[in-house]
């Protein structure tokens, strides 16, 4: 459906995108993930052909392509319909009228229509949005950091809502966003953008717990990196190297087979973070705040 070979985008003499590589197939979600500043909306403009590439090896994209804007860009001044009328500007009367009907009960939002946009909800608003850059058809949705500007509660009711809607229309999309939790929620893939290149690709879980480099895992939180030479003798240092010298807090759990002293304890509501120390390695873990913690900690490898 689309796929970027050696993407390069320059503003003047200030290189922003430095060999993009990127594939997306037909069905998938794929979260462009990196910090603010770092081409993500620039790359995003690109596909949407908002902007040109300064230079590409290849460049196809077989999708017919929508945009949802930061903030759903919905006009407040306007109702629901009207909204969504905005797509169909040039379609006569009669086929705007046929395919506004379409769309309100598609996206279940008919009861709606003569609501002014300050009278929804947030989950209404990003439903008229959808239903808006769906209203010409597309095979293709870009998505601008949509949940940004958001409380959590909100965030997580609208990830989910955004990702049946899109898998129940079956077409792809591309969200770029710099909330590691809004790409490991929503995405088939993600793209890790650093410095103006792709640095790692692949699903949410084996970006988690199999990154490719310490340069990957020092973007993504709850990773340990451990830079101290060991001794592999010891089963714990021996999983250790096993994992190329990174491994997730969650992969450990209270147990037995290995004691660790407690430098630090932080209450983050459902869990604890611990900082430990064992031998020549302080690392971090989770557990649960329902236990009491000890000075010392037995601990164990969930999958050895």
């Amino acid at each position: 459906m689309l796929k970027i070979k050696n993407l390069v985008k320059n503003f003047s003499t200030l290189p922003i995108l430095k060999g993009i590589d990127l594939e997306l197939q037909k069905g998938e979600i794929l979260s462009i993930l990196g910090s603010s500043g770092g081409g993500k909306s620039t790359l995003l403009r690109i596909i949407a052909q908002l902007e040109k590439a300064s230079s590409y090896e290849y460049y196809e994209c077989k999708a017919k392509v929508a945009m949802m804007f930061q903030n759903y860009a919905l006009f407040p001044h306007l109702n629901v319909a009207n909204n969504i009328l905005f797509a169909l500007y040039d379609l006569p009367k009669k086929e705007q009228s046929k395919k506004l009907d379409e769309l309100l009960n598609t996206f279940e939002i008919f009861n709606l229509k003569d609501k002014k946009i300050d009278e929804i909800s947030g989950g209404q608003a990003q439903r008229v949005a959808f239903a808006r850059a769906m209203a010409r058809g597309c095979d293709l949705l870009l998505l601008d950091e949509p949940f940004s500007n958001l409380d959590q509660n909100l965030k997580n009711d609208l990830r989910i809502e955004l990702k049946k809607l899109i898998k129940n229309q079956g077409i792809s999309a591309i969200m770029v966003t710099h909330d590691i939790e809004d790409a490991y929620d929503i995405s088939d893939k993600i793209a890790l953008l650093d410095g103006g290149k792709i640095v790692d690709f692949n699903s949410p879980r084996e970006l988690f717990f199999c990154p490719t480099s310490k340069n990957t895992a020092k973007i993504l939180p709850n990773l340990n990196i451990i830079e101290e030479t060991l001794d592999l003798e010891d089963r714990f240092f021996a999983w250790i190297a096993k994992k190329n010298y990174i491994f997730a807090y969650s992969e450990l759990e209270l147990g037995e087979e290995f004691q660790a002293k407690l430098l630090k304890k932080e209450f983050l509501g459902a869990f604890y973070r611990l900082n430990l120390s064992y031998k020549n390695i302080n690392f971090y873990m989770l557990v649960s705040s329902s236990y009491e913690i000890k000075e010392t900690i037995g601990f164990k490898i969930i999958n050895p």
